[in-house]
């Protein structure tokens, strides 16, 4: 008889084949994410607020709220026919949106030099790759669960690995794209491409997971919802006061994320017309997969609050930084060399604002689940944690506009006018946010879930 440990169990090719899908969703959602509102500003002639508007409150604001019913209407008809929608509504998105300029312009028959409103094709393009994207989350995150059995923390980690490897390869894809052919290029090749290349696997690789694990979740017996189960479990959960006190909270540490995809591309493009936006933001999934097991192991012994606070610190000091430039020189937007690029002095302060947001948020994300768990009421912890994703909802809703607005208040008008551009009470106002949500976190935890 051999006393040989028996092999750990290994990873269906369903699993891997999901991941792969993840992977050029991801790629074709983020090569376009960091340039969104750049397009909608500059290239479509649209406010900082409307651009911001479009990009945060519609688009993200989809993204992370549809979840909560498409993946309920996922688990009804199936992840192979659901994801296979998705990809075709995210296909025809992104060729809309690279085609608005060259096709809108003759569809309304506008003449040479007229000025062309693009907000309906744009709100289209955008509505489409929204419900799309909202699709594919939890088919994907569905299969993940499903398919790693005993395994589920392994395979999440290896699932969110694979989400910022698509995200690096789409960022840094779409520069090369964009300084050759320009940022409708983005949406048209690179993109649409990854998209199609995504259906192509769900249609002929992907096949639907072939087993659960024990059907049971935090105590619970995991059973499909119905889409009146799930619209009702919204407002079951925000019957209570506490829950709705932490989406408040946790909802000021995501508005300092949101601002990463709405004011940080416009502002830096404010300190260099030609910035490229998308190796700025590459600092954020570079962290994420270079440090995200260090970080993982440091927390893991700490309570899901102390993490959370501190992710939202970090966060914090790392936004407040970007008011240093206004003091430590008296030109922000003048170019300093850094390993052999050129790139503006505030610009330096922008990457480890970057940075310090992936950490923040590779502390922090992973122990709201935990978290949502042990605040639920005995035998609602499931419920609970499957509206994890409403604190982003209402961050991407609420801060995309604002975004837009401070830069209008701060930046833009002030330049209309010829007037000094002052932008230490915007970061102040953002780094205030910031403290206000780490404010709320202790209050919370101290006299809230304790005392109830």
């Amino acid at each position: 008889m051999s006393d040989a440990p028996a092999a750990k169990p290994k990873f269906p090719a369903t699993f891997w084949t999901a991941n792969t899908i993840e992977l050029f969703e991801r790629a074709a959602y983020y090569a376009m994410a960091s340039i969104m509102v750049i397009y909608l500003h500059e290239n479509l002639g649209m406010s900082p607020s409307t651009s911001t508007l479009l990009n945060g409150t519609i688009l993200w604001g989809l993204v992370y709220f549809l979840p909560i019913l498409s993946g309920t209407l996922a688990d009804k008809f199936g992840y192979k026919r659901s994801l296979t929608v998705a990809f075709i509504m995210i296909a025809l998105g992104y060729t809309v949106m690279g085609n608005l300029q060259r096709l809108w312009p003759g569809i309304i028959g506008a003449r040479a030099g007229q000025t062309v409103d693009f907000i309906v094709p744009a709100v289209l393009g955008i509505v489409l790759i929204g419900i799309g994207g909202s699709i594919v989350k939890p088919c994907i995150s569905g299969t993940v669960q499903k398919t790693s059995g005993t395994r589920a923390t392994l395979g999440f980690g290896i699932f969110y690995m694979i989400i910022n490897i698509g995200s690096i390869s789409g960022r840094g894809i779409s520069y090369f794209v964009r300084t050759n052919l320009g940022i409708p290029a983005i949406f048209t090749y690179v993109s649409t491409i990854f998209a199609l290349i995504g259906l192509i696997v769900v249609l002929f690789i992907y096949r639907e997971p072939e087993f659960v694990s024990d059907g049971l979740k935090d105590g619970q017996q995991v059973r499909r919802k119905t889409l009146r189960e799930a619209v009702v479990g919204v407002f079951l959960v925000l019957r209570s006061l506490k829950f709705v006190f932490f989406i408040i909270v946790m909802s000021m540490f995501w508005f300092l994320y949101v601002q990463l995809y709405n004011l940080v591309p416009l502002y830096l493009r404010y300190l260099d017309p030609k910035a490229p936006v998308e190796l700025y933001q590459l600092a954020n999934p570079i962290m994420i997969v270079c440090f995200q097991m260090l970080i993982t192991k440091m927390v893991k012994r700490w309570t899901p609050v102390k993490t959370i606070m501190l992710g939202a610190a970090v966060v914090t000091v790392g936004m407040s930084l970007n008011v240093l430039p206004s003091f430590l020189s008296g030109d922000p937007t003048h170019p300093v060399s850094v390993l052999g690029l050129i790139i503006p002095f505030a610009g330096l302060f922008v990457i480890v604002s970057i940075a310090s947001q992936a950490t923040g948020e590779m502390m922090a994300s992973p122990r709201v689940y935990e978290y949502l768990g042990a605040i639920g009421p005995k035998g609602e912890e499931g419920l609970f944690t499957g509206y994890a994703s409403l604190p982003l909802a209402l961050a991407t809703i609420v801060g995309g506009k604002l975004g837009g607005k401070m830069f209008e208040h701060y930046i833009s008008n002030p330049q209309k006018a010829g007037l000094p551009v002052n932008t230490v009470p915007m970061w102040l106002i953002i780094a205030g946010i910031g403290v206000l949500s780490i404010i709320g976190l202790g209050i919370y935890d101290r006299l809230v879930r304790k005392n109830t």
